[in-house]
């Protein structure tokens, strides 16, 4: 057919510039016209299609059904529409998806295609989707229902019959309320009013009771999100509700077991506490008079007398002092304070202190080595623990026998080690050798004891963060060891110089520090510091912002900034420093009782000059400050040292 017999007729234009598919196929298959959509749309020219026939181009999947329908068409009177899709493939390969509009007339096929890819791929995966969510509700053990502003149940998953024992028939259409406690449905009915009262996303959570089909009580969990369509439609909410009953016992028999530790501490520590009162008031006056007797009788057998009592008072009251320490450790509420400490020094101090005891019995303490360490520990705790090793060692030795000492350093740790040259410990009793009042069967050898004082040092050696050992041989004797971690930073042994107070020359220009903190006792320490340098004008501002614009005003020649202040954060007060050009270029130290690792990193990278952490040594902060300021240009007297060091000087 030529296309002047088809623009003869009305809709030729029409045939030729649409965009849809359109096309005249003879009965037997075989193409007569195709509009100008084909080559654009396809890729196909008539010319391309007349070598073959139409059901060439369609999917194999497709062919028997194509076929069906195109024989219908043949076969049926005229005017009859049909309508069908199939995949029609392109010149490239590729086949798309095309909706055909068809009708059959004077033994010929007329039909209209539509491209419909992007809508069946659309459907295809949103069919998909709803698949995947549908076997995810199925899956999850959790109820989720969909309610309306009624709270009659639209949806039910099938997690609220594993948890309730209610179908999803029994419970679509009924309140959602209905499984609900009697006593907390009205505050589940608060929860949803409040819930359909927000806005899209309004979200809500909250616990009530329900009664399972058995007649189980159960505690629930629930999740909700409102859900308002554009369209106008009554809003829904999504309840997602957990089984929570095993958890929430589970947490009150915690809860439950905490308090009763609690109060039993509490108990423990009021009795100790009380028994110390108690105790120490009368041992007070028997130790008084005790010593008074001995200061004012003269009669060798009074003083006997009285010295019996005084001795026995005083090993009462070490008995004392030993069972409430170790309840203060056993309860958690002994305090320590670890620091560097010199070894050496402690080890001379206990020694002296244990000498009479040791010359008195005719033994030797000596030292095996020399060194020059310092670990991390409480002075005072490790004292008491040092003189407690001593004595044992000294008690429990033979005539003449000896004491050593002796310190190795491996790594980062110190073990300061008492070997004696006693009987030996035998292996059956090791156990037992930590455990209160347990003197190992030496209550027949006279030497006096509580049974206290192993147990006592091994909980003040881990309270202080080490470690308390023991190596023996029967008939050679024992060693006891304490392991503690080397102090890091070692405190400095030698005095050191005290600030200068000498004042300023007059001459010298006043120089302006502005301090940024809202604690006023730290404010008033640097204050009382800065009195040793008068050419020091200290401006203080207890708010971040108020600090910020002082900065802005004075312009001041170094800044000292806390971290956590009242209003804004320290860091926040950085970034407004540096992003004024009249502050950028001043030097700020960070004053702060912040020392995490983080946050020192933190400050350093948005370029602090420096960051010290409290409590402050004083010292080095006057040190800081006059570095900053010597740097600054401003020769000062108290930056003399810092002066002859520079270059050229």
């Amino acid at each position: 057919m030529t296309r002047e017999r088809v623009d003869a007729s009305d809709v030729g234009e029409f045939f030729w510039t649409s965009t849809d598919l359109m096309s005249i196929l003879d009965s037997d298959g075989t193409w007569k016209v195709v509009n100008s959509a084909w080559p654009n749309s396809m890729g196909w020219t008539l010319e391309d299609l007349q070598n073959g026939p139409f059901i060439d181009l369609i999917h194999p999947d497709d062919v028997a059904a194509t076929l069906r329908e195109f024989d219908r068409l043949v076969s049926l009177p005229d005017a009859t529409l049909v309508e069908f899709r199939n995949r029609q493939r392109r010149r490239d390969g590729e086949y798309r998806w095309i909706e055909w509009s068809c009708q059959g007339r004077n033994g010929m096929v007329f039909s209209a295609g539509r491209d419909i890819t992007a809508q069946v791929e659309n459907q295809s995966a949103l069919a998909a989707s709803l698949e995947t969510k549908r076997a995810i509700l199925d899956a999850v053990v959790d109820s989720i229902i969909t309610v309306d502003d009624n709270f009659l149940v639209l949806d039910v998953s099938p997690g609220t019959d594993r948890i309730y024992g209610v179908s999803k028939v029994d419970r679509v259409g009924q309140n959602s309320r209905t499984i609900v406690y009697s006593d907390d449905r009205i505050h589940v009915a608060s929860e949803l009013h409040r819930l359909f009262k927000g806005g899209d996303g309004n979200l809500t959570s909250y616990r009530f009771r329900a009664e399972h089909v058995d007649g189980r009580m159960l505690t629930i969990e629930t999740r909700g999100r409102l859900i308002r369509d554009a369209n106008g439609d009554a809003p829904r909410a999504v309840l997602v509700s957990r089984d929570v009953t095993e958890s929430v016992a589970d947490e009150m028999s915690l809860k439950d077991a905490k308090e009763a530790a609690e109060r039993a501490n509490k108990a423990k520590s009021e009795f100790m506490s009380r028994m110390s009162h108690e105790l120490r008031t009368p041992l007070n006056s028997v130790l008084g008079f005790a010593q008074i007797l001995e200061m004012e009788l003269t009669s060798p057998d009074a003083l006997e007398v009285v010295g019996y009592i005084h001795h026995s008072g005083k090993y009462l009251l070490e008995l004392i002092n030993e069972v409430l320490d170790i309840s203060r450790i056993e309860a958690g509420h002994i305090s320590v304070m670890n620091e560097p400490v010199a070894l050496r020094e402690l080890e001379n101090e206990c020694v002296e202190l244990v000498a009479p005891q040791a010359n008195e019995l005719g033994i030797t303490i000596n030292s095996r080595s020399s060194y020059d360490v310092q670990v991390l520990a409480d002075q005072q705790r490790l004292k008491q623990v040092l003189l407690n090793l001593l004595s044992n060692a000294i008690k429990y030795n033979r005539p003449d026998g000896t004491v050593t000492l002796n310190c190795t350093q491996e790594g980062g740790r110190v073990r300061l080690s008492v070997t004696d040259t006693g009987p030996g410990i035998n292996p059956e009793l090791r156990e037992r050798l930590f455990t209160p009042f347990d003197r190992l069967d030496a209550e027949s050898s006279g030497i006096e004891g509580t049974g206290l004082g192993l147990a006592l040092s091994k909980g003040l050696t881990e309270a202080i963060g080490g470690t308390l050992g023991v190596d023996s041989v029967v008939g050679q004797g024992s060693t006891f060891w304490i392991e503690l971690p080397v102090a890091e930073h070692a405190k400095t042994l030698s005095s050191r110089a005290r600030p200068s107070l000498v004042r300023q020359a007059k001459s010298f220009p006043t120089i302006t520090v502005l301090y940024i903190e809202d604690d006023v006792a730290n404010v008033q320490l640097v204050e009382r510091l800065l009195l040793q340098r008068p050419s020091i004008r200290l401006i203080t501002a207890l708010r971040g912002v108020l600090g910020v614009d002082l900065a802005q005003q004075y312009e001041p020649s170094l800044i000292l900034l806390d971290v956590h202040l009242t209003d804004i954060h320290g860091y926040d007060v950085l970034e407004r420093l540096r992003g004024d050009s009249r502050t950028i270029d001043i030097p700020v130290v960070v004053l702060s009782a912040d020392a995490t690792t983080w946050q020192q990193r933190r400050f350093k990278n948005a370029g602090v000059d420096d960051y010290l952490t409290k409590p402050l040594d004083l010292q080095h902060l006057l040190d800081v400050i006059d570095r900053h300021l010597f740097i600054a240009g401003f020769p000062l007297p108290f930056a003399q040292q810092e002066l002859e060091r520079a270059p050229g000087s």
